[in-house]
Formats: structure tokens, sequence, C-alpha cells
């Protein structure tokens, strides 16, 4: 399969986390709705987690009708038309469908990704594509995140025209990709009695506590810049495009990070996420803070491809069902992250993102040290 075929369909998965990327225009957006609830006005950015949640059960029912290609073609077009809509309409309503519509789009493309990754390429081949994939989410995070933040200069509204970039994307994957026959697959799929391997449901676990943590970078990153006074909502976005740098570095070095930690990536990355919690939260300048971002993107994009490369990988389970089980997972955390982050702040009394930061950092280093305890106790089983 020749390089331009690979990158066609790697160029999707910019789109994948796409949905975050406004972040930096929440504050904004909450001056030009003053009468509308701050949380609801924070979960445009994570709205579009939920309804990518309701449609990946039914992205392989429209693949069958329409086929792998034209299906993820459809999710593209909606995408491209969803996302600039907001630098059009007035209404704050309308831009919130708008949103909703944005994410039944990714999640009528998301799952074909992987099972086109699987049909076209094999082995340590696809543990490549796998991770590149993961590299190829923060490298468009991390450029629609910072076309965001440049055109925030002109106005909150005019943000949403970076969406526009979904265009070229559609035409190199029209161009380049080629169809995979649906009866081919299905005659290549797993007999739909086969049971999901246990360990699945607790990577599933695992995805909703830690996606919701790290979401905190997405939702709460601007307003911790002006509650600590050294940045505004361009600076926002611009760390917000730093995380995805750190995650598209992840990605690219994810085979060879995962051949030296081995099944020590768990702990690792958890750690390093912890870390790089309460780095955030105790930050006084931009240089700071703006390492500590790109910390919190590399560690966690360490720990999203390990699992989708370990489901994938897992001859004796269903992996196409546990890889859907998984971005339900990933998007059930980023969906509800504003809604859980409050819940979390009211359970502690925390009254400072700064305080919301610093609690997150503790769970995952208590996380990290679960993980590692657990690796132990299986090793040490092992040998008795």
């Amino acid at each position: 399969m020749n390089k331009v075929t690979k990158l066609s369909l790697l160029s999707v998965s910019l789109l994948v986390v796409s949905g975050g990327a406004i972040a930096a225009n929440i504050p904004a957006i909450m001056m030009a709705y003053p009468t509308i609830d701050p949380t609801l006005i924070e979960l445009i950015t994570t709205i579009p987690s939920l309804f990518i949640i309701l449609t990946v059960p039914f992205s392989y029912k429209v693949t069958k009708k329409f086929g792998y290609k034209h299906s993820v073609q459809i999710g593209i077009g909606i995408v491209l038309i969803a996302g600039i809509m907001p630098a059009f309409i007035p209404s704050f309503w309308l831009l919130f469908f708008s949103r909703i519509v944005f994410g039944i789009g990714i999640g009528l493309f998301n799952p074909l990704l992987f099972s086109l990754a699987g049909k076209l390429y094999q082995g340590k081949e696809l543990s490549s594509v796998i991770g590149f994939q993961s590299a190829f989410e923060g490298i468009g995070g991390m450029i629609i995140t910072f076309t965001v933040g440049q055109l925030l200069v002109m106005n909150w509204r005019s943000s949403f025209l970076a969406y526009l970039f979904a265009l070229p994307i559609f035409l190199l994957f029209t161009w380049f990709v080629p169809d995979v026959s649906i009866e081919k697959q299905e005659n290549r799929n797993e007999p739909e009695n086969q049971k999901v391997n246990s360990s699945t449901y607790g990577y599933i676990a695992l995805l909703i506590l830690v996606v919701t943590i790290y979401m905190s970078v997405t939702v709460k990153i601007t307003s911790l810049l002006l509650e600590k006074g050294f940045g505004n909502a361009t600076d926002g976005s611009n760390l917000m495009a730093l995380v995805g740098l750190g995650a598209m570095t992840a990605g690219m070095l994810f085979g060879t990070i995962v051949t030296i930690t081995k099944q020590w990536t768990l702990p690792i990355s958890f750690l390093t996420l912890g870390i790089s919690m309460f780095m955030i939260a105790f930050s006084q300048n931009l240089v700071s803070i703006s390492f500590a971002v790109l910390i919190c993107g590399f560690s966690f994009r360490t720990f999203i491809p390990y699992l989708f490369n370990e489901v994938n990988q897992d001859t004796k389970g269903n992996s196409e069902k546990s890889t859907s089980l998984l971005l339900i997972g990933f998007n059930i955390g980023a969906a509800f992250a504003p809604i859980s982050i409050s819940i979390l702040g009211n359970i502690l009394s925390l009254n400072e993102n700064t305080d919301i930061f610093i609690a997150e950092g503790s769970i995952m280093i208590l996380l990290s040290l679960g993980t590692l305890f657990s690796i132990v106790r299986k090793k040490a089983t092992a040998k008795s």
C-alpha cells in the first residue's frame, strides 16, 4: 500500500479530536450570551463527544448501506458543514445544535478508520498505523486549535472557520483511499458470539476517568490563565495547540516507547500525566505552563494508543467490538467532563481552577500507584 494512501487515510484522524479546538472561545461566548448558564456554554466543547457515543454503535449499520468509503465521506462532509455553521448563525441554541451534528459526523467515521486500517495493514505495520492515527489526532488538534487562536483575534465567530480544514481532508480521502469490500470484511469478522476480553472493561473504566481529567486542560486552561493573570484567550488556544504537539510526538514515538516500557506503560503515563497537572497548577508564567501542557499531551497520547493496540492485537477477543467500546468509553469521559469536573469541585469544595488541577494530579498519582501494584501482583502470581 503506497505512502499517499496511508497518508490520506491518516489525514482523517486529524479531525477526530477537533471538537475541543474551540475551547479558547468559551470566555468570549459567555460574554456574548450572559443569560446562558456557564456550564452549558462549556459543554459546546464536549457535547460532540456525547453524540459520538450515540453514533458509534450505528456507524457499521450505515456502512452496510453506503459502504466503508462513502460512510467516511458522509461523516467528513457533516463535520465540515456543522463545523463552520456557528460562524454564520446568531442563536446560541442553533450553535449548540451544530455542535451535536458535528459529533454525529465524527461518530460516523471514527470507528471505521480502525476497520479500514485493519483491512489494509497487518501485524507491526498495523501497530504503526494505530500509533500514527493517535499522532495525527494530536497534529489535527494542534493545527485546528492554533488556527482558532489566530482567527479569534478577529472575533470568536470567525474562529469556527478553522473547520474548513475538513475540505482538503475530504478530497485526499476521496482521491487516494481505496474502497473496502463489505462482503470481504464481513467474511473476515470474528463470530458474533465471541466474547470481549474481560480486560477491555477495565480499560474502559480507566479511559472514562483519565479522559475526564485530561479534558480539564481543554475546558479550564484559558480560565486558569485569566485567573493567574499571565495570559489571554489566544494564549489559551496556543497552549492547547502545544497539548496537540505533545500528543503528536507521543504518537510518532509510540512503537519505540512501548518497546522500552512494555507492561509498565500505563503506570508511567499516569505518573507523568499527574506530574503535568501539578506543574499546570503551580505555573507562574507562560513558559512553565507551556512545558507542562506538552508533557500532558505526550503522556495522555501514550496511554490512548496503548489501549487500542492491545485490543487490536488480541486475536482471541472480538477486536472490532472492543474498539467500539473503547471509543464509547473515551467519549463518555470527554462528553461529560465539564459536569464531572464541576461535581468534583463541589465535592472537594474547590473554589479555584488551580485547586482542581492539584486534585486531579493527586488522582493520577494514586492511579499510577494502583496500576503499578496490579502489575507487580500479577507478575508475582504468575511466578508462583
